[in-house]
């Protein structure tokens, strides 16, 4: 059992991703947004078991986390350990606040991934305890905590694009449902390949800022219908023969007096055909993104990039294997009412989910592919109450999705409605950790419990 007194600023969170190390001392009101974020990289000596933060000589790169699995433990410790004592060291420096030991720390750690194997929790919770000594520890699942950072909601499902993997798990009964689990070896990184491939002159640092960019997005059935290619000219096609580098014309608007001098035509014509050009292109920047044949981003050299339709047409794989992998997942949800409150409750959540368009042209196809729409036409809401409807067959009754629905983001966390909602597992285990590391509470692992069982204990208190 947990003991009582903790206070708001002993909370340390922390969530270890592939990519980035998200981490938190202490709970404001409201609530914030993590304080820290860092790559998770490390790097180790070439000739002993030495470790750093900085690319020095002679130490190698690793990555404790690849896509998901926790492949050197070690090195995983080590950020934590390092990350923490800077924080404290911090805290220590700031003269408004009182001295925070680490003994007096409450660790609470985001199982980011399914993936963690049982003996990478094991050992961390032993090098929680043991190395580090806080006070109390606890691990939450990423899901978990996902739903509760919108909310208190029985049956959902999570669905968290993320840079080499996606995974798709159902919460039933406030519960994880293990057994519909789906992870896809596709995310952000499958989106940058395949703009690799329908732009082969492009580096992959150009791709990436494409990706980013404004320009990048998943066009509605609408806009697609009204965008300047139409439904069919955005099927993906062969890699463009066009480099996409300097396409921009940097000289509008600048009159060559060179072509005036050459020119059949008078200057009086080039300079009325100088003038239409500007003002097309003042026209066209007034268009909405999808209605242009081509737009621009700048990569970090300065260099003006033109891309064509590609710029549409970059997560069209992920969105189908995505849409495919919900549906199966939770066709393995036997209650067919919690199966349909899954899908009127999905969470979206990732930094690639960002994308603009992304998680709307997902529903759109997890609609048009799976919702089961009945063709009674007696099925009028006039003759609901009338005794000559035609019976229904069973079978319709139990077609399960007959909607979908986004799980509405919550408005009251200013920082985090300002910020986005793409790292709302953090936001979660903020609200979870009153609830962990409160008196009476079994979800808090402390030292007396552990010095008992030793790591296996994890097991008995975890959500």
């Amino acid at each position: 059992m947990a003991p009582g007194g903790y206070k708001d600023d002993t909370y340390l969170i922390v969530q270890p991703g592939s990519e980035h190390t998200l981490l938190s001392l202490g709970l404001t009101d409201p609530l914030e947004t993590p304080k820290l974020s860092v790559p998770t990289v490390v790097y180790k000596s070439n000739d002993n078991d030495d470790y750093s933060l900085s690319n020095v000589e002679g130490y190698n790169e690793i990555r404790p986390i690849i896509a998901g699995r926790i492949v050197d433990i070690k090195a995983l410790e080590f950020l934590l350990h390092t990350l923490i004592v800077t924080v404290l060291k911090e805290r220590e420096e700031d003269e408004e606040l009182t001295d925070l030991s680490i003994e007096s720390v409450n660790l609470l750690i985001i199982q980011s991934s399914t993936r963690w194997s049982p003996l990478s929790i094991e050992l961390l919770t032993k090098y929680a305890f043991e190395n580090m000594n806080v006070h109390g520890f606890s691990i939450v699942p990423f899901e978990l905590a996902c739903m509760f950072a919108h909310g208190s909601i029985a049956n959902s499902i999570v669905i968290d694009i993320g840079y080499e993997k996606s995974e798709i798990l159902p919460i039933v009964d406030y519960q994880l449902y293990s057994p519909s689990k789906k992870v896809i070896d596709k995310g952000s990184l499958s989106i940058n390949q395949t703009l690799s491939r329908l732009l082969p002159n492009l580096t992959a640092k150009q791709i990436e800022i494409l990706k980013k960019s404004s320009i990048f997005e998943c066009l509605s059935e609408e806009d697609a219908k009204k965008s300047f290619f139409g439904m069919e000219g955005l099927i993906e096609n062969l890699p463009n023969t066009d480099d996409g580098e300097g396409n921009g014309n940097d000289e509008d608007g600048v009159l060559d007096i060179a072509a005036i001098v050459t020119s059949e035509k008078s200057t009086r014509e080039i300079l009325e055909s100088n003038t239409n050009k500007l003002k097309n292109k003042q026209k066209n920047s007034l268009k909405p993104n999808s209605e242009l044949e081509t737009n621009t981003f700048y990569d970090f050299d300065g260099n003006q990039i033109t891309v064509g339709k590609e710029r549409f047409q970059g997560c069209n794989d992920l969105i189908e294997d995505l849409v495919l992998n919900i549906y199966h997942c939770l066709r393995k949800v036997p209650d067919l009412k919690k199966r349909q409150e899954c899908y009127d409750n999905i969470i979206f959540t990732g930094q690639t989910s960002k994308i603009k368009g992304l998680k709307e042209k997902i529903m759109f196809h997890l609609f048009d592919n799976y919702v089961y729409l009945s063709d009674n036409k007696l099925l009028q809401p006039q003759a609901q109450f009338r005794n000559d409807i035609r019976p229904i067959d069973d079978a319709s009754l139990t077609q399960v999705p007959r909607h979908l629905r986004l799980v509405p983001k919550v408005d009251y966390f200013s920082e985090w409605k300002k910020n986005g909602f793409e790292d709302c597992s953090f936001l979660g285990a903020q609200i979870l950790s009153k609830q962990v590391f409160s008196q009476g509470n079994e979800f808090c692992l402390t030292k007396d419990s552990y010095e008992e069982t030793g790591p296996t204990a994890i097991w008995s208190i975890r959500l």
